[in-house]
């Protein structure tokens, strides 16, 4: 047995070999007949496993390994794949023909093999002249510690294998390359350091990173550290087995990217990513979120920015002030000017604020005429002050605009934070209050808030509500103040002038309570309720036996624009029955620069019905002479500001000397307002004015009074 075990198979060669030796031998004749039983059941069964051996060499290797490894058979099979001769093959390490990179399984089985393990499975050998071949490999161990190889070769279907993989490889880039979208693959080492394994797609050749770019290279080195930590933190999630999704920027471009996990025996080896671009739909939002939070005009921030805004700078800040900016009069500007003509100017009006702020500073458009100045850098009252003061300053520059020339004025209340207080809808209430008594301190103001603002605001929503009753109460009443020809020293009209003497605050100033109607729109009501009464009042004293004098009613601004406006004057003439040549109607020079062509209209349809037309404190307005030639007005009534400066002030007494001669180059006649002494009356005189109103001949009257100025002489003194 020891001499057959010492050859690599066994063949009928060796065996009849044997077999001639021992029958060469003196044997007895008892061994001599055992030895032919046993050939005669031996050699058929040598010989047919001599015959399978023979059939399997053409299809397979079949070699023997001692425990050591070491070749001690082969065959021609093996020897034709390797291109070797036998005698180079035969006690040469097994290892020895192995590729090694492809082939680490066999060296850790044959490094840790156990008696009964087979191994199975294709592995990749060497020839002679370093081409590589493949054979399916089995190793069975024997019970002597050797091992018995068989190895078939898979060259042709591994080969084929590798074209179809390759060929389905090449497909899969075409098909992922042609994607428009964006594909990639992280995969994660032993350290933990991320890097792509893939990276194709249309969109990825686009935004330049495709997998030859970025392949093995740490995010860092490709995103820098503050893109690569937010990618990391995703990737992390991602290999944690979580599904996400989220937005992310690269290159200005915005992308949505979906991260999808991939098992492998519990655990995830890999994540897939998948990207899409939505610039496109990321700058729509962002201009649809900016749309929302600016103005369109002058793409300042609005009124809900600011109160976002203003939140958080209190939050972040120690010290922030606001500043209520409101220019004053601005409808007036619209309304002679058009829309078009007032966006402008307000565009100019929010260049000219931002230009007096600092960049940490900021402005919103609140609508409107109104502006709202942050200063979030903790300003001082006295820097607030100053700044307050530039703006005022920029703001009443004149402008230039469709060949006319423009002034205007603000009114700015200021707010602090944390001195008023620390809520964002206070600050902004306080500021607005401090803004709204600048309107009490001669409008082109700057105030700061004081507590006892909220007092006087208070006072004023009261006098609102009870302004609104006492027109439908009939609390108001009319003072007639007489207008008197200056040669003469006669009545020659009145003007009516309403008062309110409330049942529980006692008689509150007109100064105070029109400015509150024109505000709410009671100023309507207000002007209609004057209207009736003076006409009424004037027929009756007609009726009575008086003698027939005009009476003036002043008009607002909103009246004398309404197309509907003469109609309604028309009207009340026929239920008072008052004929029209002794109505007034007076309307302010500023009112009628507003929408000034149907103004026009509205003057000439009741100069043709025959109410007379005079403008009213003449000198503190536009003073456009183009239009004022156009009014068909006949009477002019010069400001008591002028007329009460005529003798002490040079320039006051060439102005009133200028208007006369003005009004008389139109055919107009001039009423002098707050006429209050001798000696002005002598100046009016001289210098030709028709008419004074004033204390010195009479203060406004109560009906009951002005009656007894009617029943006296028709000459005064």
């Amino acid at each position: 047995m020891n001499k057959l075990s010492n050859h690599s198979l066994l063949d009928m060669h060796t065996v009849n070999k044997l077999y001639d030796q021992l029958e060469s031998q003196p044997l007895e004749e008892s061994s001599k007949q055992l030895i032919d039983e046993l050939k005669q059941e031996l050699f058929p069964y040598i010989q047919s496993q001599q015959d399978m051996i023979y059939a399997l060499r053409h299809v397979m290797s079949i070699m023997l390994v001692d425990n050591n490894g070491m070749i001690k058979s082969t065959d021609d099979y093996f020897c034709s794949l390797a291109n070797y001769e036998k005698n180079e093959v035969m006690d040469k390490d097994f290892t020895y023909f192995l590729s090694r990179p492809t082939n680490d399984s066999i060296f850790s089985y044959w490094n840790n093999r156990h008696d009964s393990e087979v191994f199975d499975e294709e592995l990749c050998y060497v020839t002679k002249t370093n081409t590589l071949f493949w054979m399916r490999t089995i190793i069975v161990p024997t019970d002597e510690g050797s091992s018995i190889i068989f190895g078939m070769d898979v060259t042709n279907q591994k080969y084929e294998e590798t074209r179809q993989l390759e060929q389905a490889h090449e497909d899969y880039s075409r098909t992922v390359q042609s994607l428009v979208n964006l594909v990639f693959k992280v995969v994660r080492n032993k350290e933990g350091v991320f890097s792509y394994s893939m990276f194709e797609g249309k969109l990825a050749k686009d935004i330049g990173l495709t997998t030859m770019v970025v392949r093995s290279r740490k995010l860092e080195d490709i995103f820098g550290e503050k893109q690569s930590a937010f990618y990391k933190d995703k990737y992390t999630r991602g290999f944690n087995g979580e599904v996400l999704s989220y937005k992310h920027r690269y290159k200005d471009r915005y992308f949505y990217t979906t991260l999808s996990p991939i098992f492998a025996h519990n655990e995830v080896v890999e994540v897939i990513g998948s990207s899409i671009e939505i610039t496109s739909y990321e700058e729509a939002e962002h201009r649809i979120q900016h749309m929302a939070s600016h103005d369109p005009l002058t793409d300042l921030p609005n009124r809900s920015k600011l109160q976002k805004d203003l939140s958080n700078l209190i939050e972040r800040n120690p010290k922030v002030s606001i500043l209520f900016c409101n220019l004053d009069r601005f409808k007036y500007v619209n309304d002679a000017m058009g829309y078009m003509g007032g966006d402008k100017v307000i565009k100019i009006m929010a260049d000219r604020i931002q230009s007096v702020l600092s960049p940490e500073d900021l402005l919103y458009r609140l609508g409107g005429d109104e502006f709202m100045i942050c200063l979030p850098n903790g300003q001082s009252s006295e820097e607030i002050a100053v700044i307050g003061q530039e703006v005022l300053q920029k703001i009443m520059q004149p402008i230039h605009l469709m060949d006319k020339q423009i002034f205007i004025t603000a009114r700015i209340g200021a707010a602090r934070h944390p001195v008023d207080s620390s809520s964002s809808d206070e600050l902004i209430s306080f500021a607005n209050l401090a803004m709204q008594s600048c309107k009490h301190n001669g409008r082109h103001n700057f105030l700061f808030y004081t507590p006892n603002m909220n007092q006087y605001h208070d006072h004023q929503i009261s006098i609102e509500g009870d302004l609104r009753e006492a027109i439908t109460r009939n609390e108001l009443q009319l003072y007639y103040q007489p207008k008197v020809n200056v040669e003469t020293g006669y009545i020659s009209g009145m003007e009516a002038l309403v008062r309110w003497n409330h049942p529980e605050k006692g008689f509150i100033s007109p100064g105070e309570f029109i400015p509150i109607a024109e505000e709410t729109g009671l100023i309507t009501q207000l002007d209609e309720w004057v209207l009736n009464e003076a006409c009424r009042q004037n027929q009756q004293w007609m009726e009575a036996g008086y003698a027939a004098e005009r009476v003036a009613v002043n008009v607002s601004a909103n009246e004398i624009q309404r197309t509907d406006f003469a109609e309604k004057v028309n009207r009340v003439l026929q239920e008072t029955c008052l004929d029209p040549q002794f109505l007034e109607i007076e309307v302010t020079e500023n009112s009628v620069m507003q929408n000034t062509d149907q103004c026009i209209r509205t003057m000439q349809d009741l100069k043709t019905l025959g109410v007379s037309l005079s403008i009213d404190d003449f000198g503190t307005g536009y003073s456009s002479l183009s239009y004022l030639r156009k009014f068909p007005i006949h009477y002019l009534k010069i400001d008591q500001t002028f007329i009460k400066g005529v003798l002490h002030d040079p320039s006051d007494s060439e102005i009133v000397k200028v208007m006369i001669q003005l009004a008389d180059a139109f055919k107009l006649e001039v009423v002098a307002e707050g006429v209050e002494n001798a000696e002005v009356l002598q100046f009016l005189q001289e210098n030709h004015c028709a008419y004074y109103q004033g204390y010195y001949f009479s203060k406004p009257l109560p009906p009951e009074e002005m009656e007894k100025l009617l029943t006296k002489k028709q000459t005064y003194s």
